[in-house]
């Protein structure tokens, strides 16, 4: 259950990966910076949520089974909505400049934040200390995947619909954790 919550959670790296491949001046070792870039955030604010929850959490820990189910419903819903920008083309990042590197990696990691918050053995701890490393390795799957494959209006409907199927997975993560 673990795997498939890390392997949901870091999906969004190959949504963001897709566009990486699209224009012809970045050059295969560029897009793999872009994605170990995008991958470490995803770890580092992972990492940066669960010190976060570690500082008060520990007051839920009576409401832990239901804080779960919020916190994973909130990322659910998050990448539902994400969903139909997917679709429409509208997710499609073009990275020119470092600093939007920074903040894509930054707004793609607030999932991984949020899930963070839980990373308590009380409530959803997943692998303990070495989760931020699992999140960076699956993170690099997706954006090595993301960027291996040819850009298509196909391919955005692929991500669109695995996009959905991870929220679903991480929403009935947070259902068998109230169980």
């Amino acid at each position: 259950m673990y795997y498939v919550f890390v392997i949901a959670l870091t999906f969004c790296v190959c949504v963001a990966s897709t566009a990486f491949n699209v224009e012809k001046k970045n050059g295969w070792w560029r897009n793999m910076l872009f994605v170990l870039a995008l991958s470490a955030g995803q770890g580092l604010l992972y990492w940066l949520g669960s010190l976060l929850g570690g500082t008060f959490m520990y007051k839920f820990v009576g409401y832990a089974k239901v804080i779960v189910l919020l916190i994973c419903f909130m990322i659910a819903f998050r990448m539902v909505m994400d969903t139909l920008k997917i679709k429409n083309g509208k997710n499609l990042f073009l990275i020119d400049k470092p600093k939007q590197l920074i903040i894509l990696s930054i707004a793609l990691g607030i999932n991984a934040l949020i899930a963070g918050l839980i990373a308590d053995a009380a409530f959803l701890p997943l692998f303990g200390k070495i989760t931020p490393l699992y999140i960076i390795g699956i993170s690099l799957i997706w954006g090595f995947i993301g960027i291996g494959t040819k850009f298509s209006q196909t391919k955005l409907l692929i991500n669109s619909l695995l996009n959905f199927v991870s929220a679903l997975a991480i929403l009935a993560t947070g259902i068998v954790a109230i169980i």
